[in-house]
């Protein structure tokens, strides 16, 4: 018996709960499509869309598109969840890492090599090999926001094409940090509480 097929009985006055859940026939099973399938021909042209709008920045002109966003504290794992999703490593350390929202754009590639390309600035990165993400992201992060701690509302966009991954995008936000350290401005919580709001 298949498991996975079900037909319930429309019957509701049967007491016997193994009537109203009888096994498909060969004749009555339906052909779905492939969830993969209704999600490639739906659902991923309507990301794309949305990801093509982020990239004009309408955001800061007030209009809000629907996102994914990873926050929480400072040094609480967040970017070890995206990390899992994408397979790849992201910028580790003490204290504050992620110090600009990172766009996250993963895409499934069915070829053997992945491509990696980091956008920002009206610049773009080619990363020709995976264990050099972290560098990149950490180059073009000291480029926007500084050598301190400070942190930036400029936006990196990392894109992900790799076998296996999901079609999703995510943007990991910088964590929330209640007390300033070293060299951070005194204001560093309104800051990220800002940077919550753009996005």
């Amino acid at each position: 018996m298949d498991n996975a097929s079900f037909l319930f009985n429309n019957d509701t006055t049967t007491s016997n709960v193994g009537a109203l859940i009888q096994p498909f026939s060969n004749d009555q099973k339906q052909n779905f499509p492939p969830l993969v399938s209704t999600y490639n021909d739906k659902i991923r042209p309507i990301l794309d869309a949305v990801d093509k709008l982020r990239g004009l920045n309408v955001t800061q002109h007030g209009i809000p598109l629907p996102t994914i966003v990873v926050v929480g504290d400072q040094s609480s794992g967040k970017s070890s969840i995206l990390e899992s999703l994408a397979g790849i490593s992201l910028p580790r350390g003490q204290g504050i890492c992620t110090r600009v929202p990172l766009i996250m754009r993963l895409q499934h590639h069915p070829g053997p090599v992945p491509e990696f390309r980091l956008e920002f600035q009206k610049k773009t990165v080619m990363i020709m090999e995976e264990s050099r993400i972290s560098e990149a992201i950490n180059s073009a992060t000291v480029e926007i926001a500084g050598n301190s701690k400070g942190i930036s509302n400029v936006p990196l966009t990392l894109v992900v094409k790799k076998n296996g991954v999901p079609d999703l995008t995510m943007i990991d936000l910088p964590g929330i940090t209640r007390v300033p350290v070293d060299d951070q401005p005194e204001n560093i919580y309104e800051q990220i509480s800002g940077i919550f709001r753009l996005f």
